[in-house]
């Protein structure tokens, strides 16, 4: 499932160009929204210079959801014991035998067993499977929000969120349902694309393409799983546009870090915005100086 690896993908930014970060306004209302990666390497520090800008220039800081909550150990296992089945329950249960099999070969192949997903639920085994390939790829450390959120703290920025933790819970928590063999099958064949979707990705996001990111992102989704599509894209964008508007009618101007499929398409946080009259435009800092 190509969708659940973007999700997670780094991307590295060493120049001073476009890149997915834009600028709202209307009238003398302005807020910044940023496409943010979840997972980063290392080397894809420093971020790009025009979220440190607009950082900078921002007086609130507002993520998809409570990044501090989210860090908490409680918060954290109550994710887990909903993303596993109760003891009298296993992943057998809900997957056919094909499915069993194929996962179970390939993790032979990773030299695991499939006894320690046998009480994962469909989503926390493509999870787990994809978190595992990013780090052989050295792709999980701290991600855009993350990195934002501890810089706000430090410099008493106050935070807010689009959604609360709940709802981000019940997101994963029924991401996949009623299709867990095709999720599980697919998610172990197109695994292997990741290094070259990387790149795709990379590509794409330096240039600020949002053209090129929705066709190799979010139109596939789109297209194959318009269930899945609507519940992860469509109904959480269409419940954080009032929040963002409302943030646009602030005095104080904020930075709004989202997943980047939050932010292509049509149906996108940006798009919406633009049809209710936003001037949606590629933050360029250098032209604002000038």
């Amino acid at each position: 499932m190509r969708y659940l690896i973007l999700l997670c993908l780094a991307v590295p930014f060493h120049t001073f160009a476009e890149t997915s970060l834009w600028k709202v306004t209307k009238g003398n209302s302005t807020l910044f929204i940023g496409g943010t990666i979840h997972v980063l390497s290392a080397s894809d520090y420093p971020l790009p210079v025009e979220f440190s800008l607009a950082y900078k220039q921002s007086q609130r800081i507002v993520f998809e959801t409570d990044m501090k909550a989210m860090e908490k150990p409680e918060v954290q296992q109550k994710l887990i014991n909903r993303l596993m089945y109760p003891k009298n329950k296993s992943l057998n249960d809900y997957i056919n035998d094909e499915t069993y099999k194929v996962l179970s070969d390939y993790l032979l192949t990773k030299n695991m067993s499939i006894d320690m997903f046998k009480q994962y639920k469909p989503a926390m085994v493509v999870m787990t499977l994809l978190m595992i390939e990013l780090q052989k790829l050295g792709m999980a450390d701290t991600g855009v929000d993350k990195y934002f959120s501890e810089l706000a703290v430090q410099d008493g920025k106050p935070l807010a969120m689009l959604e609360t933790v709940e709802v981000q819970f019940n997101v994963l928590e029924n991401l996949g349902k009623g299709m867990e063999n095709e999720m599980i099958l697919s998610t172990i064949a197109e695994i292997k694309e990741l290094p070259l979707l990387m790149g795709e990705m990379k590509k794409a996001w330096r240039a600020g393409d949002m053209k090129t990111l929705e066709l190799i992102s979010a139109a596939p989704m789109r297209r194959d799983y318009p269930h899945l599509y609507q519940a992860l894209l469509i109904n959480r964008n269409n419940a954080w546009l009032p929040k963002v508007e409302k943030l646009l009618r602030t005095p104080e101007i904020e930075l709004v870090l989202v997943g980047a499929l939050h932010l292509v398409g049509r149906e996108g946080v940006l798009s919406q915005l633009q049809s209710l009259g936003y001037k949606v435009e590629i933050f360029k800092p250098e032209l604002e100086n000038n």
